[in-house]
């Protein structure tokens, strides 16, 4: 396995360690100043993942973000090996090795387009599923309450609550 691999593969087991140690701390109730600047859905604007993770989605945020860093390692990996590709076609001496240089480079900036669709991809499907998440929290606070109450004369009442 080369070494970039490993670095990759063992990015990924950390960002899985360090989700699932904060996973078991209990916040208490006063929420972080960072917390109150930004949302859910504005967090995972900047980082996916991110979002899901302040919902204490922890499977999906670390879904997101390995899907991302993957993406984004081999976006960076077929870019060095497509301008290593170029530099050989460049200075190629006969047409047959300059041919298959170009169609080298050709092959990993295709490579590293796909990758950055993918990734593009990622965040925005990251971006969706915030959103819905936050909708469904939303709508769970909106709801019709009927509640049968007393007061201090033991006069007995119902009580009908909206929230929205």
């Amino acid at each position: 396995m080369k070494r970039s691999n490993k670095a990759v593969i063992s990015l990924i087991a950390i960002i899985f360690l360090c989700i699932a140690c904060f996973g078991q701390e209990q916040k208490p109730k006063e929420q972080s100043k960072l917390d109150n600047k930004f949302t859910s859905l504005q967090k995972s604007l900047l980082i996916p993942g991110w979002g899901q993770l302040a919902e204490k989605r922890y499977l999906e945020s670390a879904l997101f973000l390995s899907a991302e860093i993957f993406c984004i390692y081999k976006i960076f990996s077929n870019n060095h090996k497509s301008n290593d590709y170029y530099g050989l076609y460049k200075t190629a001496d006969n047409t047959t090795d300059a041919v298959s240089y170009r169609d080298l480079t050709e092959k990993y900036d295709i490579r590293r387009n796909k990758f950055l669709l993918a990734a593009a991809g990622i965040w925005i499907i990251n971006l969706i599923d915030i959103y819905i998440i936050v909708k469904k929290k939303e709508k769970k606070s909106r709801n019709l309450k009927l509640k049968l109450e007393h007061n201090e004369n033991k006069t007995l009442f119902f009580t009908i609550s909206y929230s929205f």
